[in-house]
This record gives C-alpha cells, structure tokens and sequence, in this order.
C-alpha cells in the first residue's frame, strides 16, 4: 500500500470529489469506471484511505488525468504547475524511506513520471501492476537495489540502470548496509 503523506491525503480526496462532480459522476458510477468498490472511493474521499498507487492510477484514468493531476495541490495555477514542487507521495514507517515524484507530462495516451525514492537498509517496497502499456527506468544514484520481476532477482549498484515493463507485479528491495537512492522514469499506459 501506498503510505502518502498527509498532504497527498488531501490533494486526493479534494481532486477526486471535484473532477467526479465536474464529470458528473456519482461514486457509484467512478467506481465502477475505474474498478475499484465504492466503499474505497467514499474512503478516498473522506481522507480516510491509506490507497495504493495501482488504485489511483485507475482512478485517474477513468478521469482522463495523469497521476500528477491527481496528487497535487487542486488550486495551483497553470503557472505554478509548470515550475512543479516535489510531492512526497509514499512514506515507510522509516523516515529514510520514501519516493517523491518531481514531474509529470500528459501526451498521446501516456504519462512521463519522473520520481526520486530512497530506502533505508532492508526495506522493501512491493508494487502492484501498473497498467497494461507502462514501463519504468531506474537508475542507481547510490546504494544496492534488488529489483524482482516475476520471482527473478536482478541486482543493480550504483550507476547501473535498467528497463522494465511495470504491468507486472515487481520489488524494490535494499538489501545493502547504507541508504539506497534512485531515480525512476516512468511510462504509463493512459488508455
């Protein structure tokens, strides 16, 4: 599960209940969209869900926005959106650990994410599939990544990189004795 500041909380929960009554769009009708239960969606809204970043990638998609949409601040204008903050979007229960998405760009079906994660010694973060079409790049900044893709483990040290189709369920892991920190890009289908 996604462990998104409380900030993030808000951006949701506001950003999903405006777009949805701009759509026209009952919770019901949202949920069925993006197939989640409608019981999450009225949790979402509340501030009330801790949700995982698979989930509000279907939420976002069955709004037509990127994922960077659905996080940030509902009231920055155009202008402040272009010179976009960083946003802590995930937090371990360690405080060395966390991912933070810097950029976001919508086009042709797609959306580009740029983040900055960092995990501190033995801690591992389990992702679900994102959707079908999406790929991520890593690149060591610092650190021992474990990544593993259908139960295969692929190490990667400081200065390597790899590709991978993110539309599976894949680890990061940082079985190393100092913090791990890493940059990824990430291509999500939007169809």
């Amino acid at each position: 599960m996604a462990k998104p500041s409380l900030p993030v909380i808000h951006n949701i929960a506001a950003n999903l209940r405006r777009v949805r009554q701009l759509r026209g769009l009952t919770q019901d009708a949202l949920a069925q969209l993006a197939g989640v239960s409608r019981r999450m969606l009225v949790n979402i809204e509340a501030h009330e869900s801790n949700v995982s970043f698979a989930t509000l990638d279907r939420l976002a998609n069955a709004l037509d926005l990127s994922f960077a949409e659905l996080v940030r601040p509902p009231s920055a204008p155009d202008a402040e959106r272009s010179l976009s903050r960083p946003l802590r979007v995930w937090q371990d229960e360690h405080s060395d650990s966390h991912g933070t998405l810097l950029e976001s760009v919508k086009f042709g079906g797609h959306s580009v994410e740029l983040w900055h994660w960092q995990l501190a010694p033995g801690v591992v973060y389990d992702a679900e599939p994102d959707p079908a079409g999406s790929y991520e790049m890593l690149y060591v900044m610092s650190g021992e990544l474990v990544l593993t893709l259908n139960g295969e483990m692929r190490p990667l040290v400081t200065g390597t990189s790899i590709c991978f189709a993110s539309d599976q369920p894949y680890r990061y892991h940082n079985p190393g004795p100092f913090l791990l920190r890493f940059s990824k890009n990430v291509l999500l289908s939007m169809d």
